[in-house]
């Protein structure tokens, strides 16, 4: 009769076990979906703002007089484990997702939150994103994904994309797990984000992997790889290895594009090291 009886008594005391984790989850995950908005009050917009701008990205040789490239390079990345990116020309956007809120943001400003806090529809991001049924998680953490937002009339070489659409391709995602770093002020925020120094932009932000992103994010449509050589890195091989592995755009939105390409982005897995290749930068320079 004891062993039924504590056996029922286990049983009991694990079945109220799991559903205090349960309900501590939910509870925890309620707190979470307002802690954006939690955010902002707390610390402010432009506070949050600082914290989630995607960072400058150096071109891979250093700028001279009249945006001529010398031939040294801003940072180094010789026997450097890199991937390429197809870089396109568009408008930089980055959706920062907490809980079930999500505010969306153009390169320098927010414009939007998911409960219309505010609305801008600068550029026409927010209403594009929304027509594109972009899919925004939930996230247990600060995340911030970063894309391009192209094509239709986004900027003046849309057409090299096609101009009667739009599209939206993920570049980056970063996951912001400490956010003591919001007591700090504006301008510390800043330059914990990205600090030059002489081999090249120290980031502050924590990036998922190439590998990590579309494993924990696969509904997004991520920039499209390329493979790459940087040979002797002079400006005439960089030059020629792009018209070779990236003679036109991959992301091209319709027939009637152009499919011209602006370049590749070069970055190792942890994000220590970024640079920029864009043809315009070394056919001025090779002239």
């Amino acid at each position: 009769m004891l062993k039924v009886v504590t056996y029922a008594l286990l049983v009991a005391m694990l079945m109220l076990c799991i559903a205090f984790r349960q309900l501590k989850f939910a509870n925890h995950f309620t707190q979470e979906t307002k802690m954006l908005k939690d955010l902002i009050l707390k610390f402010g917009k432009e506070k949050i703002n600082t914290l989630t701008k995607y960072s400058s990205i150096l071109t891979l040789h250093q700028l001279g007089e009249k945006g001529r490239l010398k031939n040294e390079l801003t940072t180094p990345i010789e026997n450097e484990l890199m991937y390429a990116t197809e870089k396109i020309d568009g408008t930089n956007v980055r959706i920062v997702c907490f809980g079930n809120e999500y505010l969306v943001g153009a390169r320098e400003f927010i414009l939007h939150h998911s409960q219309d806090l505010y609305f801008d529809n600068a550029q026409g991001i927010v209403d594009g994103l929304k027509s594109l049924n972009i899919q925004i998680p939930q996230t247990e953490s600060l995340t911030v994904i970063y894309g391009e937002f192209y094509g239709g009339k986004t900027t003046a070489n849309s057409k090299w994309y096609g101009q009667d659409k739009n599209g939206f391709r993920v570049f980056d995602i970063a996951v912001y797990d400490d956010l003591s770093i919001l007591d700090l002020s504006q301008q510390e925020i800043s330059k914990w984000r990205e600090r030059e120094t002489e081999n090249g932009i120290v980031y502050g932000q924590k990036f998922l992997t190439r590998s990590e992103m579309q494993n924990q994010f696969p509904h997004f449509e991520f920039v499209p790889l390329v493979e790459f050589e940087l040979g002797n890195l002079s400006h005439l091989t960089i030059l020629e290895n792009l018209k070779k592995f990236l003679p036109f755009t991959n992301v091209a939105l319709s027939e009637n594009a152009i499919k011209k390409a602006e370049g590749i982005v070069l970055r190792n897995d942890n994000r220590s090291k970024i640079v920029k290749i864009r043809f315009e930068d070394y056919e001025r320079s090779l002239k």
